[in-house]
């Protein structure tokens, strides 16, 4: 979460920083607004600091009304003396959305624009599907309401943090989804605006990477790219030595040696260790980071130009019978997610057809797919909990009247 004191500086340390954007042609980044409650407000294009420490603070970004009541942080003697200081009113939650390595030193040290583009357009499309899982706050006593409308705000960043003097190109986008949400229900107490429930956010993390990977995945195979699936899913572009990429990747292996050290792993200890290994960012010329990239890709031989000369060379890509790749990832995803349970999230559905099916399929056509299985009866939902849909399917449904049938046979 992101703190209202937080994201008071904010938008000046990860917009306007010449720390955070080397690449880009004037050292300001590239920032968007998303969502519909933007749209609504007619919030359009790059995101400005007066708007956005306003919706830090749960006011209205044109009026200053307040929207979403505001919790001061204050320090008192609790119940057995000791000293208490209260949580501060959350500004918002940020989500990062990380371009696989491959694909920053393509649209980066190879200087393909057009890279940089896919990467946006496919957040676009992740948060535009993670925003479908909204709910906003409505008290301790009644549940959550799954409204479908939030505000973000994105931040693009072009370099990781430096190690050893190298800030190595990484292209990520920061998106800080407000703490505010509009109930769809009407009117209650004279306010619409509601606090944000996070939680349906954080579930939905693993299905809107998978939502940005497949969406990428498409986009750079229709520039020419070929792709391959790298280590843990995410669609790298062919054409790199295993060599260049882990010598790109500097703040990759000081994490997994600090991981090594302590005898630790997982995500939840990874995230730690990068917080603990984190160096302060220097604040280089353009002129000297992009000195370094040149020296360091001339070692390799210069592989990200050659990938992209033979993707222009390549042409545009058209996928080869998209729907039937469809068919085929979300037969597979039936077939293996009710392995564990005869009841499933319908994020947990897409996501494993999305995996299945990247490269091959559109996030889109995906959804077809299953949204017509669900018509034809092969998908069941069974109950709505939350903002996530829970299905089962037609062969689950005979198999578990069977078992029933047959245990109603023996006790008679």
């Amino acid at each position: 979460p992101l703190s209202a004191s937080q994201a008071r500086t904010y938008h000046a340390r990860e917009f306007a920083s010449k720390e955070q954007n080397y690449w880009s042609r004037d050292q300001r980044g590239h920032s968007e607004w998303q969502g519909r409650l933007a749209e609504q407000w007619g919030l359009r294009g790059g995101v400005g600091s007066e708007h956005f420490a306003r919706l830090s603070e749960g006011q209205h970004p044109h009026t200053e009304e307040q929207l979403v009541r505001h919790q001061v942080s204050r320090t008192y003697e609790g119940k057995f003396g000791r000293e208490v200081t209260s949580t501060e009113h959350r500004a918002g939650w940020d989500a990062t959305f990380s371009a696989p390595k491959s694909v920053s030193l393509t649209a980066l040290v190879g200087s393909d624009d057009r890279v940089r583009e896919a990467h946006r357009e496919s957040v676009r499309v992740a948060l535009r599907e993670l925003e479908r899982y909204t709910q906003a706050r409505i008290g301790n006593v009644h549940a959550p309401e799954t409204t479908g409308k939030f505000i973000a705000a994105t931040f693009e960043h072009d370099t990781a943090r430096p190690v050893d003097g190298y800030a190595a190109p990484q292209l990520h986008t920061h998106a800080v989804i407000f703490n505010m949400a509009e109930r769809e229900n009407g009117l209650e107490n004279g306010k619409q605006m509601r606090a944000l429930q996070p939680h349906e956010m954080f579930v939905s993390q693993r299905y809107a990477t998978a939502v940005y990977r497949s969406e990428l995945a498409l986009r750079l195979e229709k520039l020419g790219y070929e792709l391959e699936r790298g280590k843990h899913g995410q669609p790298e572009i062919r054409g790199y030595s295993k060599e260049y990429l882990e010598a790109s990747s500097p703040r990759r292996e000081q994490i997994k040696d600090h991981l090594r050290e302590q005898g630790i792993d997982g995500a939840a200890a990874a995230q730690i260790a990068a917080h603990h290994t984190r160096d302060r960012k220097e604040l280089l010329s353009p002129g000297e980071v992009l000195q370094r990239h040149r020296e360091l890709a001339a070692q390799y031989g210069h592989q990200a130009y050659r990938v992209v000369a033979q993707a222009h060379q390549h042409g545009q890509y058209q996928i080869p019978q998209p729907e039937v790749q469809a068919k085929q990832a979300v037969t597979w995803a039936r077939d293996h997610v009710f392995e564990r349970s005869a009841v499933q999230d319908r994020r947990a559905i897409l996501e494993t057809a999305l995996v299945r099916g990247m490269g091959e399929t559109t996030y889109a056509q995906v959804r077809r797919e299953f949204e017509r299985r669900i018509e034809t009866g092969e998908f069941r939902e069974v109950s709505h909990i939350g903002a996530g849909q829970q299905y089962t399917t037609a062969t689950m449904v005979r198999m578990e009247r069977e078992i029933v049938g047959r245990m109603q046979a023996g006790n008679r």
